[in-house]
C-alpha cells in the first residue's frame, strides 16, 4: 500500500487544523516525512493564498499549493500553474446583484492578494481576519481589480436561510458559474470551471502522477468531489453527514488527528 501512493491532498479548515485552527505536532512531522519520501502535502482550500501560507510556513513543507478551490494554482516555488478568474465585467455586474437583491449578506471580492469589502467593521469580515490572520481593504469592485481585470472569487457570508436563498438566485440568472458551500454560513462564487476535483486532476496531470494515486482529505460539501475524483479519499468524521454519506472512507475527526491516523496506517509511518 505505501508505495501506491504518490500526493497527498488536504483541506485545511476543519480538516489539517484543529478546532482550536492549530496544526497538530504529530501530523506535522507525519507530512515532514512524507516529504523526505518524496511524497508532496498540498494544502487545498477555498482560502487566498495569503490566508494559506501562515499555514504552509507552520507545516514547513515544499510542496505546491491550491487556492480559491482550484482558481488559482502555484508551484512549490510560487509560480503560477493555473489561473481562472471572473471577468471584470461579469464580476460588477454580480457585485451589484449582491448589494440589490442581497443587501443582509457580507459581500467580500477577492483577487491575488487583494480581498475588498465594503465595511471592514462589518461583524462576518472581523471573524474572518481573526481566522486568517489577514485584513480586508475597503473599496469597489470596478476600481480595486480593475489592473487585474477581474476577481478569484465571491465570498456571501450570512444565515444560512439567507445564503441557500442566495445560492438558488445566482444559480438561476448565472448557472455558467461555480457555486460552493465549505460550510451553511459561507457561498463561494467562482468561475464555473473552478473545483477542487478540476484542481487535484490539473496538478497531478502537472506533476505526472496519475489521479488514481492520490489522497484527498476534506470536510465541507465543497471536498465533496475532490474526495470523489481522488484514488482514495477521507471524509473527516467532523464533516456533515452528507458529505460522510457521498464519501468512500472517513478518517477521524480533526480534533483527534485524523489526517495523522490514516497517514500512519497508509504510509507505516
Amino acid at each position: 500500500m505505501t508505495g501506491h501512493f504518490k500526493i497527498v491532498f488536504s483541506d485545511i479548515d476543519g480538516t489539517l487544523l484543529d478546532s482550536q485552527n492549530r496544526v497538530p505536532v504529530k501530523t506535522r512531522e507525519a507530512i515532514l516525512e512524507l516529504e523526505q519520501r518524496g511524497i508532496p502535502f498540498v494544502l487545498i482550500s477555498a482560502r487566498s493564498p495569503e490566508g494559506m501560507e501562515p499555514i504552509k510556513r507552520e507545516l514547513g513543507n515544499h510542496a505546491p499549493m491550491v487556492s480559491f478551490s482550484g482558481g488559482l494554482i502555484q508551484d512549490a516555488e510560487g509560480n503560477v500553474l493555473s489561473e481562472k478568474k471572473i471577468g471584470l465585467e461579469l464580476a460588477v455586474a454580480l457585485k451589484d446583484m449582491f448589494d440589490r437583491e442581497f443587501p443582509q449578506l457580507c459581500c467580500n471580492t477577492y483577487g491575488g492578494s487583494l480581498w475588498v469589502v465594503d465595511d471592514d467593521r462589518n461583524p462576518w469580515v472581523r471573524g474572518e481576519e481573526a481566522i486568517t490572520g489577514l485584513k480586508a481593504s475597503v473599496g469597489t469592485v470596478a476600481e480595486q481589480f480593475a489592473a487585474m481585470g477581474g476577481v478569484h472569487k465571491f465570498l456571501l457570508m450570512g444565515e444560512p436561510e439567507e445564503i441557500r436563498s442566495a445560492q438558488e438566485r445566482i444559480h438561476q440568472v448565472y448557472p455558467q458559474l461555480s457555486l460552493g458551500a465549505s460550510k451553511p454560513e459561507y457561498l463561494e462564487v467562482m468561475d464555473g470551471t473552478v473545483m477542487k476535483s478540476a484542481g487535484i486532476r490539473m496538478l497531478c496531470s502537472k506533476l505526472n502522477i496519475p489521479v488514481e494515486e492520490s489522497i484527498a482529505f476534506g470536510d465541507g460539501l465543497n471536498d465533496v468531489g475532490m474526495l470523489q475524483a481522488a484514488g482514495r479519499g477521507y471524509a473527516m468524521a467532523n464533516a456533515p453527514a452528507e458529505v460522510r454519506e457521498r464519501v468512500a472512507h472517513t478518517a477521524p475527526d480533526n480534533d483527534h488527528e485524523g489526517i495523522l491516523a490514516v497517514l500512519q496506517e497508509l504510509f507505516d509511518l
